[in-house]
């Protein structure tokens, strides 16, 4: 059964009543009276008379009968009550969805995000940050540098946290890390007495790398390259922790980026300055035309301030 301003044709309406006139004509129906309303409603009984009365006007009827300062709902006050009743509660539901989106950000999150850091940067913050969005929900797809552009452009994710080496049209980046690759050593190893280690000390010792399929690699072949050194693989893999662990077993030195190789993969390991300098930036990239969404800023902040206590030396700070 549609209700009587669901039946009502444009041409018929008076205009659009208000959500207070509609919540001073609920409470004269629940409590009984205008003055029992103005309590309840913490204003003055003129003020729910006014409401009322402009309540009628904008539907272009009576609701009430008014005898010797008594109202007495008419059967169209009755009929509109329960359709007032749920609109009422469907403001409130707005009311308190806005303000869940105001203080937690409510909502969905996609985001991408390189293996590396997700062990060395988010994983260190996100118990924290979902505690503080307990309505969120978080999707995280991880993939290489390269897989994140193309994710972007398809929109399947809003950000991503990647290196920031390679560039594209349409996408803009937030710079957040930049480090210095080190060389990866065996503590006993020869080379671990040098305070530095130069590309031409890595001639003909066995070499660990990530494989062809990321970036790091090539650039370290590269290097290789413009100082007219051979370079002497020994194994390749797509894992940090397994490159650590063949260093460790002396299988060979690895060149690798400062932010992945702490922690306990890297006991009974040393590191040393590359030089020449190799350096990786990260940070997030995201499409240039579109604004973050308010969980995506969140979770930056939360990326940002994880940084400066954590990771100081590595963080680039505020642009």
């Amino acid at each position: 059964m549609s209700s009587i301003l669901e039946s009502q044709r444009p041409g018929d309406a008076k205009g659009q009543p208000t959500a207070r006139m509609m919540e001073a004509f609920h409470a004269v129906m629940d409590a009984g009276s205008v003055s029992a309303a103005a309590r309840h409603l913490g204003v003055s009984q003129p003020a729910v008379s006014r409401l009322l009365k402009q309540f009628e006007a904008e539907l272009g009827f009576s609701l009430f009968h008014r005898a010797k300062g008594k109202l007495t709902p008419t059967p169209e006050a009755h009929r509109l009550s329960v359709d007032v009743g749920r609109a009422l509660d469907g403001i409130e539901r707005v009311r308190r969805s806005a303000e869940d989106v105001r203080r937690h950000g409510v909502g969905r999150l996609r985001v991408g995000v390189t293996p590396m850091l997700y062990e060395a940067v988010i994983c260190g913050l996100l118990d924290q940050f979902l505690g503080a969005h307990p309505h969120l929900i978080l999707t995280m797809e991880t993939g290489l540098s390269e897989m994140m552009m193309d994710w972007l452009l398809r929109d399947q994710i809003e950000m991503a946290f990647a290196s920031l080496l390679d560039s594209h049209p349409g996408v803009d980046t937030i710079p957040l890390i930049e480090t210095q690759s080190v060389v990866l050593l065996p503590a006993d190893h020869p080379l671990s007495e040098k305070p530095a280690v130069q590309v031409e000390d890595l001639a003909e010792i066995p070499l660990i790398t990530m494989t062809r399929r990321y970036s790091s690699r090539h650039r370290i072949e590269q290097m290789f390259r413009r100082a007219g050194v051979p370079m002497r693989l020994r194994a390749e893999t797509n894992l940090t922790s397994t490159i650590c662990d063949l260093v460790r077993m002396g299988q060979g030195v690895a060149v690798v980026n400062a932010l992945t190789w702490g922690g306990g993969s890297a006991r009974s390991l040393e590191a040393r300055p590359l030089k020449p300098r190799l350096i990786n930036r990260y940070g997030v990239l995201h499409l240039a035309d579109r604004g973050f969404s308010r969980p995506a800023r969140q979770l930056i902040a939360a990326v940002r301030k994880h940084l400066a206590q954590e990771m100081p030396d590595f963080y680039l700070g505020e642009a």
